[in-house]
């Protein structure tokens, strides 16, 4: 059986979708390891040239619209990048390039199962199999830009109707997908994420070690971990934080770990006044993947507020290093959090926050989601296609 993937969600900084794809082919790769290849940056990839993508080493520099030979160096082009998006029509120009080198790179794997780990594929006349995380652009358009709201309006449905199989990280985005799309409902198979192997649980000794770099102390602190954009709901977390006692907040400071995303000036609007009432936020950016598992197994409380996952990857992450979860009580958090965590309502936030600081254990059973599994159960769709 041939596999083929499109891989360009590996590009640097990876996020969510990212991480998934790469597992999901770390795992197929460990599974059978020939037949399975990757399309990035419309080149085919397989064997060590797929694991060098994986790994995220030797990997080539992206190629630019524009060479230096015309006139645009490198340096001016990354300057007008955030122009030359917003100009109308650039996203789906975009895409439609990438699609489009991508679609010639495939056709040299000849005939094989075709897996977009990212909603939207490009045209392909063999078995399709596609991934969709989430509806977040349906229900809450407001929390993504409007040229990706525009694109993914236009695109999924016809999408969805192509693909043979259509894969969702929880059982809460396959009855989305059915309520929007019901004539594509009997073709949904529901596959939770994992969790990587080195996050895990860490003593305090061990996760102390990682902790000193951030000058934090053991179960000394609340952690969230999430891109900086609306849809996480940092903004109500740290209205939330801002409205606990004093006492509280003078033992337990708020780190915000992760990479600013869309529209993130409001929540840095926040911090200075939140400080200046006796409150500590802490941005550290982007951590090391090595220190997620000191930070997740270190913290008091891992908070994830938000108002919309398709899965909710970090709330899975906290559960495998045992730390308490406050997440909210609606769709894919409150099923992928099961029944050890603290559920908010999030129109009370704070009364929330306090509420699970004061009532929940420093430390739970650590729980843990495998990508063994999804890769296995991904596995089984992939064979249901072969004729």
């Amino acid at each position: 059986m041939k596999v083929m993937l499109r891989l360009d969600s590996l590009e640097h900084p990876r996020t969510g979708i990212g991480y998934y794809t790469e597992h999901l082919c770390r795992e197929l790769l460990r599974e059978q390891k020939e037949g399975v290849a990757g399309v990035f940056r419309g080149q085919l990839l397989q064997g060590n040239s797929l694991y060098k993508v994986l790994n995220e080493e030797d990997v080539p520099a992206a190629p630019d619209a524009f060479s230096s030979t015309g006139g645009i160096t490198t340096r001016a082009l990354r300057r007008c990048k955030p122009l030359l998006r917003a100009l109308p029509g650039a996203y789906p120009l975009r895409q439609a390039l990438r699609d489009w080198r991508s679609q010639g790179a495939a056709s040299a794997f000849g005939h094989c199962v075709y897996h977009e780990p990212n909603f939207i594929p490009f045209q392909f006349s063999g078995p399709l199999v596609l991934t969709v995380h989430d509806l977040s652009h349906e229900r809450f358009p407001q929390y993504h830009p409007a040229s990706r709201v525009r694109f993914l309006s236009r695109r999924l449905p016809a999408a969805l109707e192509r693909a043979d199989v259509i894969v969702t990280d929880s059982q809460f985005t396959k009855d989305e997908i059915a309520s929007f799309f019901p004539a594509v409902a009997s073709k949904i198979v529901p596959i939770h994420l994992g969790v990587d192997s080195t996050i895990r649980e860490l003593g305090r000794v061990a996760a102390s070690e990682v902790l000193a770099r951030y000058s934090l102390d053991y179960k000394g602190y609340i952690l969230s971990v999430a891109t900086l954009e609306p849809r996480k709901n940092l903004v109500g977390l740290i209205r939330a934080y801002d409205r606990l006692p004093k006492r509280i907040k003078a033992d337990l400071p708020l780190v915000l770990v992760g990479g600013e995303g869309w529209s993130s000036q409001a929540l840095y609007r926040l911090i200075g006044p939140v400080r200046s009432r006796g409150g500590y936020v802490i941005l550290t950016g982007r951590v090391p993947r090595s220190d997620l598992a000191g930070l997740l197994s270190g913290a008091r409380l891992f908070a994830y507020p938000s108002f919309y996952e398709g899965f909710g990857l970090p709330i899975a992450e906290a559960r495998a290093c045992g730390t308490p979860v406050l997440t909210s009580g609606f769709g894919a958090m409150a099923e992928v959090a099961g029944d050890q965590a603290f559920l908010a309502d999030l129109e009370n936030l704070a009364e929330s926050l306090e509420a699970a600081l004061s009532s929940m254990p420093q430390r739970l059973s650590p729980v843990r989601y495998s990508w063994d599994e999804t890769a296995r159960k991904t596995l089984s769709v992939y064979r249901s296609l072969q004729h």
